[in-house]
């Protein structure tokens, strides 16, 4: 149960690595309309450096996440009190929903989600209102 939670988590956390990263799978002439912002805050797990989890973080979602239908980009922030934030933006909710499902059994998923305190973890999928580019 730990590893499937971990895994959906990591899921949305390859996603906001790197705000500019698009799906190169779906990049088209017009601009991808994000339908799903899933947002998700927590902390790393005790002894975890912040250059050990944003390395996992980039591998997976270069390795794992890019890859996904519906995939659009990611933002991973961290803040002075070691909470991170990690923004993907979607497509729809339906992709999300399926990514998540997907990374529950990855193996590309498990190293970041390893990282993470998964007691500290909360989620959101959220609809967008207003988003400028």
């Amino acid at each position: 149960m730990n590893r499937i939670i971990l895994i959906g988590i990591a899921t949305a956390f390859m996603m906001s690595c790197n705000p500019s990263t698009q799906n190169k799978k779906e990049m088209t002439m017009e601009k991808q309309m994000t339908g799903m912002v899933e947002i998700t805050t927590f902390k790393l797990n005790q002894g975890v450096t912040e250059k050990d989890f944003e390395q996992s973080a980039r591998a997976m979602q270069k390795s794992f996440l890019e890859m996904q239908n519906g995939f659009i980009k990611r933002t991973l922030t961290v803040a002075k009190d070691s909470i991170w934030t990690d923004v993907v933006f979607w497509k729809d909710q339906q992709s999300a929903e399926k990514t998540m499902k997907l990374a529950e059994t990855s193996e590309l998923v498990l190293p970041f989600m390893e990282k993470i305190d998964f007691n500290s973890v909360k989620m959101s999928l959220t609809t967008p209102v207003i988003i400028e580019e």
